[in-house]
């Protein structure tokens, strides 16, 4: 009996004898990863005789670090379930059939499968696996975080909320119902978050029309304009209070008046046109964040009828 057991572990640690020395098979020189790949595989079934499990698995990772292989993968699973692992066996036997869905073996993986699904089973859990693209996605089970992806676990048989998520990309949810006899798989894709459109993100930013511009501009000019005759006319004023001779007085006082009816035309025309440009300022940052198409949006225009010329303005503050 116990040399029937050793055969049947040689027989499985044998299979990856073959599986390392595929790539020196296909008629070039084995590197240096499949010469040491070899090495580890020759270890690994050394403790495997052994049954010296941990030891194994530790050898056939590294040996499949170097030279990946279905192979190594199902000597793995079968380290763990000789050391009773069902939980790690079933991940390696998934996780073989993926590798080699159409290999000689796939009756017996799935056999072995389900055996360790009803030895989960007598424990009151069972497995489920959960794996995402791209991978590397956070699991959270129940809203707590267990692991990344790809994740496996044993959870209690019934209704579970497993969330992914994952920088950059949407956050992804499902409802799984763990059965009790069987284990479940769990395959989600994550959609990338895209960045805000350029012109959106420019639309928010505040607008102001070249009309409003050229009323502050205008109007700043005009008012200083005026403040300058103002200070004209004053000197004008005092020359004629000083004056020689009733004649000099006489213009003084005619440059002075005339000094301040500019100053108060460039005033008035300078005040109107900064109350306008204004207003028109308080329309185009109230209608930022409108679309530009949106007839919502301020408007502003200059309108002439048979009884004025002004300004048209629309908008919201």
């Amino acid at each position: 009996m116990m040399l029937g057991r050793f055969r049947h572990r040689l027989v499985g640690a044998l299979l990856l004898s073959a599986a390392v020395a595929a790539r020196a098979d296909s008629g070039a020189e084995p590197d240096d990863a499949t010469a040491r790949a070899r090495k580890l595989y020759a270890l690994g079934a050394e403790a495997f005789a052994a049954q010296r499990n941990a030891d194994a698995i530790a050898y056939f990772r590294r040996a499949a670090a170097l030279v990946p292989s279905a192979k190594l993968t199902y000597n793995i699973g079968l380290a763990y379930e000789e050391m009773g692992d069902a939980g790690r066996a079933l991940i390696q036997y998934r996780d073989f059939l993926r590798q080699e869905p159409d290999g000689e073996r796939r009756g017996e993986v799935e056999a072995r499968i389900g055996a360790l699904e009803r030895r989960l089973a007598e424990t009151g859990l069972q497995q489920l696996a959960v794996t995402s693209a791209p991978p590397g996605a956070t699991v959270h089970v129940g809203g707590r975080a267990v692991g990344v992806t790809p994740w496996a676990g044993e959870l209690a048989p019934g209704q579970h909320e497993v969330e992914l998520t994952l920088p950059g990309h949407a956050p992804q949810r499902a409802l799984v119902t763990l059965a009790a006899d069987r284990s479940s798989e769990l395959a989600l894709e994550l959609t990338p978050e895209h960045a805000p459109a350029r012109d959106e993100a420019t639309r928010a930013q505040p607008r102001v029309s070249p009309l409003a511009w050229t009323f502050l501009g205008v109007g700043a000019a005009a008012v200083t304009g005026g403040v300058a005759f103002e200070l004209s006319r004053a000197s004008s004023s005092r020359e004629a209070e000083h004056a020689d001779s009733p004649l000099a007085a006489a213009e003084a006082r005619g440059a002075a008046d005339a000094k301040q009816m500019t100053s108060l035309l460039l005033l008035g025309f300078g005040s109107g046109f900064l109350i306008g440009g204004g207003v028109l300022l308080a329309l185009d940052l109230t209608a930022t964040d409108a679309p530009a198409h949106d007839p919502g949006r301020g408007l502003t225009a200059i309108a002439c009828q048979p009884a004025f010329c002004g300004v048209l303005a629309r908008g919201h503050f």
